[in-house]
């Protein structure tokens, strides 16, 4: 039973898996190419001792241009790959299909994951070897590039938590969404603002006198949790999929109040800050409630 769940999943997402592995390695490709177009070297110079050896997210700099042990567009083909597996499958029925197949849902939810998953990180240790290969090629015979495991490790480390939260995200958000449109500037939203609220959180940590390590493995931690509770609760959710919701922006009636709540109080969390001044504070919040009811309740 589970070997032919597999295929036939295999057999229905294996043109969308192929479509994006194409844009990946496209994409690698640019961004390599990209960085060592940056690269500003003179033949001898031995690069980064001091900054590889250390527990923190690797950082190039010091005048020599970028060079990234992480490839940074892969957080978007995970996003993107969320969108494809788990939205798609409301709009071709396929759902349907598979719930009356004889499967149980959560062999089905488990087994699409482990495929999309599985599909991602091989994809990673594929264009990353790429990537490096293209450092590599493109490399003065005399340039040395320091690699040590505290860097390498922290930087993977950092580059796969927010590729997975992105990809925990999306999957989530496409299994609660029932419209596509919606889903993407919902998705798309709430993706960039934490770029904003990460960055408001790193700074109030400065007050902590945090080492740059400390911060970095405390972000890893928290993408992690984020990965798991999404897709755990992701799983609690697709054993009661209601189909009949098809097509409405909410599949789950009963998680309006709850996504109403949230979005009001991270909605006035994100511009108004730390509601230092209140009137800001009360007026954000007011602006979000009515946004929030016309958005959720409004016929």
């Amino acid at each position: 039973m589970n070997k032919n769940l597999t295929r036939l999943l295999w057999r229905h997402y294996g043109k969308r898996l192929t479509a994006i592995s194409a844009i990946a390695l496209l994409a690698v490709l640019f961004l390599a190419l990209s960085d060592t177009g940056s690269w500003s070297v003179k033949p001898g110079t031995n690069l980064f001792s001091n900054q590889i050896t250390k527990w923190e997210v690797y950082s190039s700099g010091a005048g020599y241009g970028t060079l990234a042990l992480y490839s940074n567009g892969l957080w978007f083909i995970y996003w993107l790959t969320g969108v494809l597996l788990m939205q798609s499958d409301l709009k071709d029925n396929f759902n349907q299909f598979l719930f009356t197949s004889g499967y149980r849902r959560s062999a089905i939810y488990w087994h699409k994951l482990l495929i999309g998953v599985g599909t991602l990180l091989a994809l990673t240790v594929l264009t990353s070897l790429i990537h490096f290969g293209i450092y590599w090629l493109k490399l003065d015979s005399q340039v040395v590039i320091n690699l040590a495991w505290p860097g390498l490790l922290t930087s993977w480390a950092m580059g796969l938590a927010t590729s997975l939260g992105a990809f925990a995200i999306t999957w989530f958000a496409s299994l609660i969404i029932g419209q596509t449109g919606p889903l993407l500037v919902t998705a798309a939203g709430f993706t960039f603002s934490l770029i904003g609220v990460g960055g408001f959180i790193s700074t109030q940590t400065l007050k902590y006198d945090l080492s740059m390590s400390v911060r970095n493995w405390l972000t890893i931690g928290v993408w992690t949790a984020g990965v798991v509770v999404l897709l755990l609760w992701g799983a609690w959710l697709y054993n009661r999929l209601p189909l009949e919701n098809n097509g409405k922006y909410l599949m789950f009636p009963g998680l309006r109040v709850p996504v109403y709540v949230v979005f009001v109080t991270y909605m006035t969390f994100l511009f108004a800050g730390n509601g230092e001044y209140l009137i800001p504070t009360l007026s954000v919040a007011i602006i979000s409630a009515a946004f929030g009811y016309c958005w959720l309740w409004w016929p």
